[in-house]
């Protein structure tokens, strides 16, 4: 019989890239029976075989920890799994009480969380915030002692916890290649986006960077969940260049990097990103060498490493720095056939190097060790 494992989400879409069409399907492809329980309200369902469990919606922060946590632990509970595989750090909890029941448990962190925390806008005041990332990171590193394994997206995850539990592997967020490249530019030249429309992003400095230029237009994808911040963007003389399309489910963001002449990954400097160095936990450098589209990304020094020194398949620029975007995007859309060789530098490196199926081998063999060692 197959060895039933089952993925955890509170948070996450039902097809959240990295949990469903990353993880949950290659397990399911090694031959693991592969559930995954959501909180999106919108019913069960088999999909690639991939049995999904909904515990319905809450919107209130209080119902989410009186009730809906609970709800996940009990249907945990009762598909009786050999391995529970967590996405969230609010399930640190139910982590815990699956392993009192004698049962493998591994934590994917997405983010260095105590870091998040700290950058967290939205928890005021900067006290509190504080605080509160000071106790998770206490309660955290309580917990990994307990768990079976830790998946991380970055070596500065490791580096904090290794002390806690040495049986922690990096699983970065390297695309799924696409088999088929079909680039089908548009008459005006652009440059791409998808992804949370958020100042972190620095969305605004891109568009008024591209104000000044005749021949560009900027097709974003994503949703904006700060209101106020996607009403100073459209308020900008360069909104006029901005093709928003909305959120845009998965399997359609390749429309999007079909027509892109230049993709665009620029972000803030911050503690979550290891500050001026960055990390590999992003996927868009990733995507967009993917799809052959040359990069304009933030100066990290990994970023730089790979992308300029290694692979030689973008530009890397100041975040903050509006005139140095501006002339990053006149120059690729000036000097083409440059373009055209960054791109296709950039795919060779992801069929060779930066790709899932490197990722996948070492999920797989974490999980055949678990329940190997589960016998």
């Amino acid at each position: 019989m197959k060895k039933k494992i089952c993925h955890l989400t509170s948070m996450h879409h039902r097809f959240d890239g990295r949990i469903f069409h990353k993880e949950c399907v290659s397990l399911s492809n090694a031959g693991y029976d592969v559930s995954l329980i959501v909180a999106d309200g919108k019913g069960d369902e088999i999909v690639d075989g991939i049995k999904i469990y909904d515990v319905g919606k809450e919107l209130s922060r209080i119902t989410r920890f009186s009730k809906l946590l609970k709800k996940i632990k009990y249907r945990a509970i009762e598909l009786n799994c050999e391995v529970y595989h967590f996405h969230d750090p609010e399930l640190l909890f139910v982590g815990l009480s699956l392993k009192k029941i004698d049962k493998k448990v591994i934590f994917d962190m997405h983010e260095n969380i105590p870091e998040y925390i700290s950058e967290k806008q939205n928890i005021r005041p900067l006290l509190l915030r504080k605080i509160i990332a000071f106790l998770y990171e206490r309660i955290e590193k309580y917990a990994v002692k307990k768990f079976d394994a830790i998946i991380s997206t970055r070596e500065s995850i490791n580096e904090r916890l290794s002390d806690y539990n040495s049986n922690i592997e990096l699983i970065t967020n390297f695309p799924i290649v696409e088999n088929n490249i079909k680039k089908t530019f548009d008459l005006v030249p652009s440059i791409c986006f998808a992804g949370v429309v958020a100042s972190d992003w620095r969305h605004k400095e891109i568009i008024n960077a591209i104000d000044g230029l005749e021949k560009v237009k900027y097709i974003l994808a994503g949703p904006a969940p700060d209101l106020r911040y996607f009403d100073e963007l459209k308020k900008l003389k360069g909104w006029g260049k901005v093709n928003y399309l909305g959120r845009v489910p998965f399997d359609q963001v390749k429309l999007v990097y079909q027509k892109a002449s230049i993709g665009v990954a620029i972000y803030v400097y911050c503690k979550n990103m290891d500050d001026k160095k960055g990390n590999l936990a992003n996927t868009k450098l990733f995507e967009y060498m993917n799809w052959e589209i040359p990069i304009i990304c933030t100066d990290y020094s990994l970023w730089k490493q790979i992308v300029v020194e290694e692979v030689q398949c973008g530009i890397c620029v100041n975040p903050y720095d509006e005139d140095a975007i501006s002339n990053a995007i006149k120059y690729l859309i000036d000097n083409p056939e440059v373009a055209v060789k960054m791109g296709k530098n950039g795919r060779k490196a992801v069929l060779s190097t930066y790709n899932w199926d490197t990722q996948a081998k070492k999920l797989v063999a974490l999980y055949n060790k678990a329940t190997k060692n589960n016998c």
